[in-house]
């Protein structure tokens, strides 16, 4: 019956069922490696080259190391952001200079140039400006009443405002 519709009888016994493919396998039996194998294959068949070795543990721990370094700085920069509140949870807009000084390297951050910075009501898109103070991006995101979700190269910051509120609310 099952030949009738074009399946291979033969290899129906050898299949796992879906959902339990990788109970089959194991670090110690060598699979892991001809896997890594196949990727490479697959890497130059379609041009990339990189193939990341890092696991999610890797990555979440360079996300906190990167978090600590500049913890104390953003400390810094949210008591500054926090003498300058207006009471609505943003600083004044006349406390804001209207041109910031650069550092010559900042020039070309990519993570402040074109950011997506989100509020309770909206979303836009800004380039901020980093104070000659300022060392990360973060940094620079605090001082206008923001924080990056990302802690070296933000692409998406949220507004304190919009924490706080969620934070009351929750």
């Amino acid at each position: 019956m099952i030949g009738k519709h074009g399946m291979d009888v033969e290899a129906l016994p050898y299949t796992a069922p879906p959902g339990e493919e990788g109970f089959d396998m194991s670090h110690a039996g060598g699979e892991n490696e001809a896997f890594e194998g196949l990727a490479h294959q697959v890497a130059d068949i379609g041009g990339y080259r990189y193939i990341d070795p890092r696991d999610c543990r890797d990555r979440t721990e360079n996300l906190t190391s990167h978090w600590n370094i500049q913890v104390d700085c953003l400390m810094d920069a949210y008591l500054d952001y926090h003498a300058r509140d207006s009471g609505n949870g943003m600083p004044n807009p006349e406390d804001l200079p209207s041109v910031l000084p650069l550092h010559m390297d900042m020039m070309d951050c990519p993570s402040l140039n074109n950011i997506e910075l989100i509020d309770l009501f909206r979303r836009r898109r800004s380039s901020l400006q980093p104070i000659a103070s300022h060392r990360f991006p973060n940094e620079t995101l605090i001082y206008h009443g923001y924080i990056g979700c990302a802690p070296m190269y933000p692409t998406i910051a949220i507004s304190l405002h919009t924490l706080a509120t969620f934070r009351q609310s929750h």
